[in-house]
C-alpha cells in the first residue's frame, strides 16, 4: 500500500471499467456510477430489475450485487486483467440486448 501500486492499478483500471460501461446502449443503462473499481450501474426498466440483471449475468460467469431496484453493483478484484474487464463488459452488453 505505501507504494502506491494498489491505488494506481485501481485508477488505470477503474478508467478503463467507467469508459467500457459508458459505452453500454443508452436505451438500456440509464446511469454510470462509481470510483475506481467499483461501479454502479442503473438499468432501464424495459432491461429489468438488477436481481433479473445479476441473475443473467451469473449464468454467462459475472458475478454481481443487485441494490436497489434497477442497479447492480460491480467490484472486481484489483489483480483483474483490462481483457477481463472487456470480457464481463461484453457479457453486461449480451444480457441488456
Amino acid at each position: 500500500m505505501a507504494t502506491g501500486d494498489f491505488q494506481r492499478r485501481a485508477t488505470e483500471l477503474g478508467a478503463h471499467l467507467h469508459e467500457s460501461l459508458a459505452k453500454l446502449p443508452s436505451e438500456a443503462v440509464v446511469a454510470v456510477r462509481g470510483r475506481g473499481l467499483w461501479a454502479g450501474v442503473e438499468f432501464a426498466e424495459s432491461v429489468g430489475t438488477g436481481r433479473q440483471v445479476c441473475e443473467r449475468l451469473a449464468e454467462r460467469g459475472v458475478l454481481a450485487k443487485d441494490t436497489h431496484g434497477s442497479t447492480i453493483r460491480l467490484a472486481p478484484p484489483i489483480v483483474i486483467t483490462a481483457d477481463e474487464i472487456d470480457w464481463a463488459v461484453e457479457q453486461i452488453r449480451a444480457v441488456v440486448s
